[in-house]
């Protein structure tokens, strides 16, 4: 199916009230264009369904849209991308009766006459309760600080966290169904309002006029044409440098409220994938993008970190808190709340102390400690699937060490690891191993297709390093040439639950002569560590996708220094097979080259996925309208209120 009859099809089915999720399954399933229209013949004018939200479909968060580490694990939020929000924020239950704060698609300029991809209503996570109070704040309590409040820049997620509540991008990500919603654009381009050009390479985004930022300026094509072009200067050394420069060919702006993408070739994910907050011009126009990451926008002032969402940034005490306060001027309307507050504590015993007391009202917790929230009156505890995952990756710069050169020794340390009972132990069954790459909510989710699904087998593993030469010393550790199997695990401080992980690992490598010694680092020093200086050995750390299974920025050889490739793994046919994925608009393909990839990756092993977690956090009760969930929390931040108005 060329690309404009899928774009052009899946309108005209969804203008007939049909679920998008059925019309993508008839394309996975190959059926042809000519059927689907029929289908559409056949329905006539039948009256609009409830849509339900795909198994996965899209994209991430709003800020980066895309993909990374996260510092609580299955608790936070995901990557830093405004408009959809973290690409893996979960959440929580649905609320009661439709808002009108809630902002209908019509009240908030976006194009929901015309039937296309309306802003969030009416589905489990985006059900809202009207405003019933006015004023007071909520505390989001972490042992992970921020990082940077410029979404250009953010890996992480606490800077993701506080970069969604204060910037918007072009589109976000509805919650409910992972298909776009227009945001800081008046409505999603598509082929059926000319948005999208027949051959899927250029797309045109017409721009909301009553945009303001935080300082009063108006919000115009300048902005994006600048966020995107300075994304894509290698100066700037974005996380999302890499991926950007690969599919964008230019940015443009015919006039103030429109902004034209030619792309490098066709992206199936574009519109969930690489939305990214939109940062102002007039503010960083002037400065060297070299010195972009050091300027004051970037690290927190009040005047200089100017956003256009519904927060606007107060202050920030780097390792205390970090405040944001409401915009009266926001576009879809004043927040109900006056302020937001991050806060920093030492530990994950802490949040979850503090969750109990109520000094806090939201937070990721362990999966140890879920079950004490389970018990907590005045908290709602939450677990729920997500695209979140823990991970290890070996350091594959011979620069840096020599030790994993060899797949066999990559290999043989998977196998002997016993990730049921680590499951069983760490996390109380609140995970499922790992086979393969694709989280479990995924439509690219496959395991059964996985060749290589490293069971626990401590005599595979013995066998592997006694083929590879690793021998055992009269100390029981093994060496080859003289070099010993001796290395450092890293992760982040205060996760008990990771604390945990490297202290088992380092046990089951001893079973087999190998030597591993378990380390923590305060979290913004450990990302500095995995992410710029690859200064490690082996890194465990938590990860979260959008919805979309392009693992690009994981994988590829150009996302070494671009994106969260930082083992150094280069496999030109993974590279391929990634290319293609991403250009191919049928589903049912574009899956089947997602599998080609992760067979290819799970056997050379640069990084092995542990498991794949439930969010778990605890929400106090006082908190309305706040619903996490596993595509796009903050959505709508502007419509949370506190019971008791405090």
């Amino acid at each position: 199916m060329r690309a404009d009859e899928f774009w052009s099809l899946a309108t005209a089915w969804e203008r007939q009230g049909l679920r998008r999720r059925d019309f993508l399954r008839l394309v996975a399933g190959g059926v042809s264009a000519a059927t689907i229209a029929g289908i559409l013949a056949a329905c006539g004018g039948s009256n609009p369904t409830a849509t339900s939200a795909p198994a996965a479909t899209a994209a991430p968060t709003a800020a980066a849209a895309t993909t990374a580490p996260t510092a609580a694990g299955a608790a936070a939020t995901t990557t830093p991308t405004v408009a959809a929000t973290k690409a893996a924020t979960p959440a929580a239950g649905g609320a009661a009766s439709p808002s009108a704060a809630a902002a209908s698609p019509s009240a908030a300029g976006s194009p929901a006459a015309a039937g296309q991809y309306p802003y969030p209503s009416g589905g489990k996570y985006s059900t809202l309760e009207p405003i019933g109070k006015q004023g007071g704040h909520v505390t989001e309590v972490s042992f992970a600080d921020a990082k940077t409040m410029n979404s250009m820049l953010s890996s992480d997620t606490s800077s993701g966290a506080a970069i969604s509540m204060m910037f918007n991008a072009l589109v976000g990500v509805n919650p409910d169904t992972a298909l776009p919603f227009p945001d800081l654009a008046t409505e999603v381009p598509t082929t059926a309002n000319g948005g999208i050009s027949a051959d899927g390479l250029t797309y045109t985004f017409k721009l909301r006029t009553d945009v303001k930022w935080h300082d009063g300026q108006p919000f115009t094509s300048k902005d994006v044409v600048f966020t995107y072009t300075t994304l894509m200067n290698k100066d700037l050394a974005s996380p999302r440098l890499s991926v950007v420069t690969e599919r964008v060919a230019s940015v443009t702006a015919p006039d103030d409220h429109t902004v034209v993408f030619k792309m490098k070739k066709v992206v199936a994910p574009f519109l969930t994938s690489n939305m990214y907050a939109i940062v102002p011009e007039h503010i960083l126009g002037s400065v060297p993008v070299a010195q972009i990451k050091q300027h004051p926008f970037s690290t927190g002032d009040a005047k200089q970190t100017i956003g256009t969402g519904p927060f606007m940034f107060k202050e920030w005490v780097k390792d205390d808190h970090l405040t944001v306060v409401k915009n009266p001027n926001y576009f879809r309307g004043a927040p109900a709340l006056d302020q937001y507050i991050f806060k920093v504590v030492k530990d994950g015993n802490v949040v979850a102390a503090q969750l109990q007391t109520g000094e806090a009202d939201y937070g990721g917790v362990t999966a140890s400690q879920y079950q004490d929230m389970t018990k907590q009156p005045n908290v709602n505890a939450l677990a729920y699937d997500s695209f979140g995952f823990l991970y290890y990756g070996y350091n594959l710069d011979t620069a840096k060490t020599t030790l994993f050169q060899d797949k066999a020794v990559r290999q043989a340390l998977a196998y002997a690891l016993d990730r049921e009972s680590i499951v069983q132990a760490v996390d109380f069954n609140l995970s499922q191993v790992a086979v393969g790459t694709m989280p479990v909510l995924s439509w690219a989710y496959a395991p059964d297709q996985i060749k290589d699904k490293y069971p626990h087998d401590l005599n595979k593993a013995n066998q592997l390093l006694d083929q590879a030469g690793w021998a055992k010393g009269s100390d029981g550790i093994r060496a080859k040439d003289g070099k010993k199997l001796s290395f450092t695990l890293w992760t982040n401080a205060g996760n008990t639950q990771r604390g945990q992980y490297i202290t088992v690992m380092q046990q089951m490598w001893k079973a087999i002569g190998v030597d591993a010694t378990p380390k923590t680092e305060e979290w913004n020093a450990y990302l500095t560590r995995i992410n710029e200086t690859h200064d490690f050995d082996i890194f465990l750390v938590g990860f979260s996708w959008g919805v979309d299974p392009d693992q690009t920025t994981m994988w590829a050889c150009d996302s070494y220094n671009g994106g969260f490739n930082s083992y150094k793994y280069c496999n030109p046919q993974v590279d391929d097979l990634l290319a293609k994925g991403l250009s191919e608009l049928d589903q049912n393909k574009r899956k089947d080259y997602y599998i080609q990839a992760q067979n290819l990756i799970v056997e050379d092993l640069p990084a092995l996925v542990m498991d794949f977690g439930k969010t778990t956090n605890a929400l106090n009760k006082r908190v309305h309208n706040m619903l996490p969930n596993a595509i796009n929390l903050r959505w709508n931040a502007h419509t949370w209120w506190v019971a008791d108005g405090k």
